[in-house]
């Protein structure tokens, strides 16, 4: 800048500004004043003074010690008869004038066309910033008795203490009120500059550089000094907006979209402005530069200088350029809405106030017919439909323009102006808020309408889908259109909740319930009504935002809408029966669990409903419990509840339910390593915690099961069965028998067949069976063959391991109590060892492609050489070698696998190998 551009400035020109700032100024005030009632004008004109003076009997008096006196005030007549109306006879005592607050300003939308009765002051108080911690502390608590004092005359006053040193480096701690924090500063400086009042003190410096000195706004303040052309200490620094960098909009964004859970047309409009200044860049006029440009130019009407209308104004201009004419009417709408004046609703005072003429103005160059006006006034009334659409059409806006500004800061800004905590717990809050997915209960009501509430709803089945519709409609005799359907699910419990936290479901709401004939009682939906009423959801606070979601409370209703005795209910009968198991009831073994609706309350207030549906639901559910599991052990398992209203054996589904949560959220804590086998109706359910988490197999056969239980273990597997699993089968006493380290022999004979189970190191289990040939119940012909072979693989097994011991076997004998279906287990002794051996040793090893060469006392049988021949080959040279020639089965006494340790498969390959012998020992007759 040359010495010449910075002396071009004349001397009346410097002043005209400063005159034409305090009219603006004045006309803001005054404009202020005008919408507030009596007892609010009184707060307003006396703010300055109960600041200014220590004095008992006046507001917000701490004790004489407190900071007080504001630089360069002189109050007002006005203000002065305002504060004999509030404490008559208090006087204003010489040298008041003191200095430790530098000046008092409102921002936001205060003289503005959105001011409206019901909002609120939001007022900047710049104090000395060499005040120590103790005034400071006592200037706070003196703002605080101020805020409850205005209160009580009905005005919300929020008063925020500023350190401008600190403001200016970007520090705005101070001003932790609405838009500020850690995500942006020149954004804010922005806002406060195009909508700030000054109220009392020094007077912002910015109002006398041109905006073409902003990039030198000290160099051009210190000329003005120097010229005596202004007196320094009448003026105050905020900052200057040179340019506004990148870094700061993604906060931004975060912010307005946060505020637009409560209030979304206002941010609406800042998210917008955001945007245009994102679209400009690297080139950025501030809205603020228009303001001042005008009023430098002696513009300082109110309406032009308006800070929403200059907002609005900018933002249409782009996204009519932008060529979407339904943005520029969500625009529109947002203004109308913040403006909180019904055009078509006016009371006689606000028909001659001025922002009812300015509004009335817009309204008619966009074009808004008397039948619009009535509609949008109508919105405390809107439809829930209507609201639902309105919603949509807002997160849309606000996402997208979120989402440009997180593309465009990842551009141009990787170092954010936002702390992590702040981008954690904001991200973390638009995500509860905005995210949808199936069975989210969204709230489609983010501050549009005061209340959803509805006297009347209609919940109507259709093809196996639940229909929610406001109001009373009959679907059979009225016309029912899309449009009449605010929600459908096949969870009549997602409904319900959608209803309950939208607020349409009140206590007073009367529900009809079609079609007639319908699997829903009128009791039913009485009780379930009450469990959705009675759920108290949390209420996150800050630090929740700063954790992952978590649930805090599990509901599960189970068979809502459903009879899992329909056939017989139908019919007027229900099935009665000693065997009371809700998942296996009746000597039919049927599953009365059909569905369940699990709804989850989380420590972000979110609400999810999840639909199981099927023989299987339980254990779907509990799979989806326990995928919490890994944070049980910090944060426990939530708070649960099962509720269960159905037409028949309600209390027994119940109960049964609730047992089974009970017992497998207890086991998996207790014992996670420990798969928890269930049998439903017909089927078995095998619950594991790996690697991957929890999962679910499902064996719909007794035979699939065992398939289950003989898969390879890496180590120890203790089942834990159900106390109704197995019930009557052997397992249970097997698995009651389990021990690491051990190899045990189960058996079991029934009609001339032997069930034979294995139980390996590990607790793998594998079960085998063959004819019983044998007439004698003592006799086990098959026993020292396998005791062979089993003692075989373990001796090369504890050369190679280096295992000091023999592994130890136990036989067990297995049978059916007299008169019952329970079985009973007996230990029984192994032969001696030297029964155990054998003149004809006979074993086979694999290789690598499961070709099998068997050796007979040493005699080679490969497949190359004998071909197809191989087993009738081995046949012949064993029944050579046996005394007696007799015919009996063939035994292995031993088996060699490539790298293969695992006894299971050894026996498996085994039992084939000898199938094999003697399906050749048959042919050879």
């Amino acid at each position: 800048m040359t010495t010449a551009s910075r002396t071009s400035i004349a001397p009346q020109q410097v002043i005209q500004w400063h005159s034409n700032f305090l009219q603006l100024n004045q006309a803001r005030l005054d404009a202020a004043r005008s919408l507030l009632l009596p007892r609010q004008q009184l707060v307003l004109d006396v703010l300055p003074l109960l600041l200014h003076l220590n004095h008992p009997r006046l507001p917000g008096f701490v004790d004489f010690r407190t900071a007080a006196g504001i630089r360069n005030y002189s109050p007002t007549q006005q203000q002065l008869q305002s504060l004999q109306a509030l404490a008559r006879g208090v006087q204003i005592p010489r040298g008041s004038g003191g200095g430790d607050i530098l000046g008092l300003y409102l921002m936001g939308s205060i003289g503005s066309l959105a001011q409206a009765r019901s909002s609120d002051l939001d007022m900047w108080l710049c104090h000395d910033e060499t005040l120590p911690p103790q005034a400071l502390a006592g200037l706070q608590q003196k703002c605080q008795l101020l805020e409850r004092w205005a209160a009580e005359q009905g005005i919300e006053l929020h008063i925020f203490l500023m350190n401008l040193t600190e403001f200016r480096q970007g520090q705005n701690r101070s001003a932790e009120g609405e838009d500020c924090g850690t995500t942006q500063h020149l954004l804010l400086l922005d806002e406060f500059y195009r909508s700030a009042v000054w109220l009392a003190g020094c007077m912002p410096r910015w109002w006398l550089i041109p905006n073409q000195e902003e990039r030198n706004a000290d160099r051009f303040w210190q000329q003005l000094a120097d010229q005596h052309r202004v007196n320094p200490v009448q003026w105050l620094d905020f900052g200057a907006i040179p340019a506004i960098p990148p870094a700061e909009f993604i906060g931004a964004g975060l912010w307005q979209l946060n505020k637009g859970l409560s209030d979304p047309y206002k941010s609406l409009l800042k998210l917008l402005l955001t945007r245009h200044y994102a679209s400009q860049y690297p080139v950025i006029r501030p809205l603020c530069w228009d303001l001042k440009e005008q009023v430098h130019n002696g513009n300082i009407e109110l309406q032009p200088n308006d800070a929403y209308l200059l907002l609005l104004r900018r933002i249409t201009q782009q996204l009519e350029q932008e060529g979407n004419p339904e943005r520029v009417q969500l625009a529109r709408r947002a203004l109308y809405f913040k403006a909180q004046l019904p055009l078509s609703q006016l009371g006689p005072s606000q028909r001659s106030s001025w922002r009812t003429a300015v509004l009335q103005a817009l309204c008619h160059d966009w074009g808004w017919q008397d039948a619009q006006l009535a509609e949008l006034d109508a919105r405390p009334h809107w439809s829930p439909q209507r609201i639902a659409s309105e919603r949509n059409s807002l997160i849309s806006e606000m996402l997208s323009s979120y989402r440009f500004l997180s593309a465009f800061s990842q551009k141009y800004a990787p170092r954010l102006h936002i702390s992590k905590q702040d981008m954690q717990s904001l991200g973390n809050q638009l995500y509860a808020a905005f995210d949808n997915r199936p069975g989210k209960i969204v709230n489609i009501n983010p501050g549009i309408s005061p209340s959803l509430a509805q006297e009347k709803i209609t919940l109507n089945l259709q093809q196996d889908i639940w229909q929610l519709i406001p109001g009373l409609v009959n679907p059979v005799t009225d016309s029912l259109r899309p449009d009449h359907i605010l929600k459908q699910s096949p969870s009549l419990t997602e409904l319900l909740c959608f209803a309950r936290l939208n607020g349409l479901l009140q206590d007073h709401t009367r529900i009809a319930l079609y079609p007639q004939h319908n699997p829903l009682s009128a009791y039913e939906l009485k009780q379930i009504l009450q469990v959705v009423q009675g759920i108290q959801p949390p209420q996150p606070d800050h630090a929740d935002f700063l954790q992952p979601a978590q649930p805090l409370q599990w509901h599960l209703l189970v068979n809502v809408g459903v009879d899992p005795q329909h056939h017989l209910s139908r019919l007027g009968m229900q099935k009665i029966s000693n065997r009371d198991d809700a998942l296996g009831f009746s000597a039919a073994r049927e599953n009365l669990v059909l569905t369940i609706d699990l709804v989850t309350l989380n420590n972000w207030g979110e609400w999810q409903v999840e639909r199981f549906s099927g023989d299987a639901c339980l254990l779907h559910c509990l799979q989806h419990l326990l995928q919490h599991l890994p944070k049980v052990a910090e944060q426990g398992w939530p708070q649960w509840q099962v509720h269960c209203h159905c037409a028949s054996r309600a209390a027994a589904i119940r109960h049964r339910v609730e047992q089974v949560l009970q017992d497998v959220l207890g086991h998996f804590v207790e014992q996670p390593r420990s798969p928890y086998l269930l049998e439903v109706a017909e089927c078995y359910y095998l619950l594991e915690n790996t690697r991957r988490g929890v999962e679910l197999r499902i064996a719909d056969t007794p035979m699939k099961l065992l398939a289950l239980l003989q898969r390879p273990a890496r180590s120890f597997i203790q089942y834990t069965l159900d106390r109704s699993a197995l019930q009557n089968s052997p397992l249970q006493l097997i698995f009651s028998h389990s021990k690491a380290g051990l190899w045990q022999l189960f058996y079991w004979r029934k009609d001339g067949r032997l069930y034979f189970y294995f139980l390996d190191e590990k607790g793998v289990l594998l079960h085998q069976q063959w004819p019983d040939t044998s007439s004698d119940p003592h006799s086990l012909p098959w026993l020292l063959p396998l005791l062979r072979f089993l003692r075989q693989l373990d001796q090369r097994w504890q050369r190679l391991n280096g295992r000091s011991q023999e592994r130890k076997i136990m036989l067990w004998e297995l049978r059916r109590k007299a008169q019952s279906f329970d079985f009973e287990i007996a230990r029984r002794r192994l032969p001696e060892l030297a029964a155990q051996t054998t003149s004809i040793d006979l074993r086979a090893v694999l290789n690598s492609q499961q070709q099998a060469t068997l050796y007979c006392n040493g005699q080679e049988f490969n497949s190359w050489e004998y071909g197809s021949d191989l087993y009738p080959a081995v046949i012949r040279t064993v029944q050579a070698l046996r005394s007696s020639h007799g015919n009996y089965p063939l035994a292995l006494s031993d088996l060699e696998l490539p790298d293969n340790q695992n006894i299971i498969t050894h026996l498996q390959i085994r039992q084939r190998l000898e199938n094999r012998l003697a399906q050749a020992q048959q042919d050879a007759g």
